[in-house]
């Protein structure tokens, strides 16, 4: 049977031409069923169960309205009890500081980026191992530079990205219940997200977030 994958994609500055050629190099087809959606509340209305689930955007199309606490709740739950989340650049916006997404969930959320594309160097930890990291070398691409805020109690940083802005936090990734949470700040375009170390970053991502232990 294959796993389940839901991808919350697809806004105005974030379009799924972009993200969707690049999900087919990370996604296996002949082990995941791929759920395309830019609706957040898909993941909450599905009966179904949903092994892992990536976040591109906020998954609010116009007309739609924020998730409530409430609705988010539902989602830390889902998290809770095995599925894997994965936060990619624009899924990180939006997020409140008092938030489930944040406090419950995330340990980290978007507060401004760079004032224009840039070069960003993005170099994996070197004080400890992850699986996420293992096998990445640093990886330099035109990017919009992401700066978050990010509870360092809560998490492992993985990741640090640096441009002539900056050196700003670009990754991380810890346990929830019996679910694992990983984000990656990289992914505004097609250079940086389609990038071969990006691409098996968020494989390894995959990988590790999808795997309950």
């Amino acid at each position: 049977m294959k796993n389940v994958v839901y991808i919350i994609r697809d806004d105005i500055n974030h379009p799924k031409e972009v993200i969707d050629p690049v999900m087919e190099k990370v996604f296996d087809a002949e082990r995941w069923e791929v759920i395309l959606t830019d609706r957040a509340k898909d993941l909450i209305e599905t009966e179904a169960v949903v092994d892992l689930t990536l976040f591109f955007t906020n998954g609010r199309p116009e007309g739609e309205t924020n998730m409530t606490l409430e609705e988010q709740r539902q989602i830390v739950q889902k998290v809770r009890n095995g599925m894997g989340m994965m936060f990619i650049h624009a899924g990180l916006v939006l997020i409140e500081s008092d938030s489930p997404f944040y406090t419950e969930l995330n340990s980290g959320r978007f507060i401004e980026h760079s004032p224009h594309h840039v070069e960003v160097t993005n170099n994996p930890v070197t004080s400890f191992k992850h699986p996420i990291i293992e096998g990445i070398e640093p990886f330099t691409a035109v990017d919009e530079h992401y700066y978050c805020q990010v509870d360092t109690t809560k998490t492992d940083v993985i990741l640090f990205s640096t441009s002539q802005h900056v050196t700003a936090v670009g990754g991380w990734a810890h346990q929830v219940g019996a679910g694992k949470i990983v984000a990656l700040t990289p992914g505004h375009n097609p250079e940086a997200l389609g990038h071969p170390q990006m691409i098996q970053l968020m494989k390894n991502g995959v990988d590790w977030a999808a795997r309950q232990s």
